[in-house]
Order: C-alpha cells, then structure tokens, then sequence
C-alpha cells in the first residue's frame, strides 16, 4: 500500500460540529482522529473473548490482512533476534495458506511445507495475526502422549480497527447473539477508494521470494564466463 492510502486507511473522519460561530466564520472541520497501535492481548487471542467481528469469507479477510500489513499500525512486541519485526509480505503469505481452509484448523508442518518456512518462523507469524485481531483461537491442540493428538482450530476474523478506518457499519441480527456476529451493513463513501484498492491486492497472489545467486558463486562463474568471452 502506498504512503497516502495506508494514511486514509488509518485515519478516522470526526463528525462535522454543527451550526456557525457567532463571528459569520465558516466552522473548520477538526483534525481527523488518528487510530491507536493496533495490539490484542494473549486473553483476547480467544472468539469468546475477542473484539473482532468474523470474517464474511477468505476474500474479505484477505482485504483486512493486506490492511494491517499497509497500516504500520501494529509493531510485534516479543520476538526472537531472528524474528520477524513487521507485519509484512511472509505473514501475508501464511495468511493466504490459512484461507484456503473451510475449517481453519492447518498444523504446523503443513505450514511449514507449503510455505518454506521454519516451525518457529511460522509460530512468529500466527502469533501476529493473532495480535492483530486478525486469528482467534476455538481450540488450542494438544500434545499428550499417549493420546489422540488434536490440532488446534482457528477462526477468521476481522478487527474493529479496520472497519473504523474503512468507516464500515454494522449490525447485530440478534440481540441475544454474540458479538462477534455482527454483520456488515455498509461502508462509508470515504473509504470505497481504501477497499477497491485493497481487493485488487486480496486478488493476487504474494508468492515467496525468489533466492538470489551466492556472491561466491558468482566470484566462481565470473574466471570461466571471462574465458569463454576471450575464446
């Protein structure tokens, strides 16, 4: 995301004060609010206990993970000397893995298998879309011996940050339902430039990296390639 959209995306229109001063002066609309760091506690990383509303499908989702990825709202706060230190294209890349799953309940080597990374990298990167609103758990796997052994269980779901910033509405269907369920019911004029820009991103694919040749490889070739040029 651009500088200027990931600054519309975090910035929260205040309302216009009615009426005029006493002067004739036309009233200044006031600053727009800035959103807070975008952080969620170990006891919120829960559905029960999380903030987030659920995520209408994979697409949508995506749309809010691109979001937090461009916002620089949200800055890890533990990680290892070799862990990751933003929110950026390698999360995104586990994000698009756990979205292909109807039930969001993938293990860890599988994981690992399709996206190149290392257990601990990919623990990192699930544990930032967990603090970011983005994952909650519904059940956490077990590990007994001897035992049948559960993986853990995962849900989508969409912080309420996002929808400030986009300026999306919502609703609650049921008064006795969770709040988790609530629903969308519309989006600001505001932010539909934010949304279209990123649903063009939740349609492509971030694809790993490719490696680039070893300087000592290139030292090596460089004698043989020079020879070959002089013949």
């Amino acid at each position: 995301m651009s500088t200027a959209a990931a600054t519309a995306a975090v910035r929260v229109p205040s309302p216009r004060r009615p009426g005029l001063p006493v002067d004739g002066a036309v009233d200044v609309l006031p600053e727009p609010a800035v959103l807070p760091e975008l952080f969620v506690p170990d006891a919120s990383h829960w559905l029960s206990t999380s903030a987030s509303r659920l995520a209408m499908d994979s697409y949508s989702w995506m749309q809010a993970v691109h979001w937090v990825a461009g916002s620089g709202l949200y800055k890890p706060r533990r990680h290892h000397e070799s862990g990751p230190r933003s929110f950026g294209a390698t999360t995104v890349r586990v994000a698009q893995e756990l979205a292909k799953f109807l039930q969001c309940r993938p293990g860890i080597e599988l994981l690992m298998a399709r996206t190149g990374l290392c257990k601990r990298s990919v623990e990192n990167h699930l544990r930032m879309l967990r603090e970011t609103g983005l994952l909650v758990w519904v059940f956490q796997g077990t590990r007994e011996k001897g035992g049948d052994r559960k993986a853990s269980e995962f849900v989508l779901v969409v912080p309420p940050e996002f929808d400030a910033a986009l300026g999306i509405r919502t609703v609650q269907r049921h008064e006795a339902a969770p709040d988790y369920t609530r629903a969308v019911a519309g989006i600001g004029e505001a932010g539909r430039e934010t949304m279209a820009k990123l649903a063009k991103k939740a349609a492509r694919k971030v694809r790993k990296p490719k490696k680039k040749p070893s300087s000592r490889r290139s030292a090596k070739a460089s004698p043989a390639a020079a020879a070959a040029a002089a013949a």
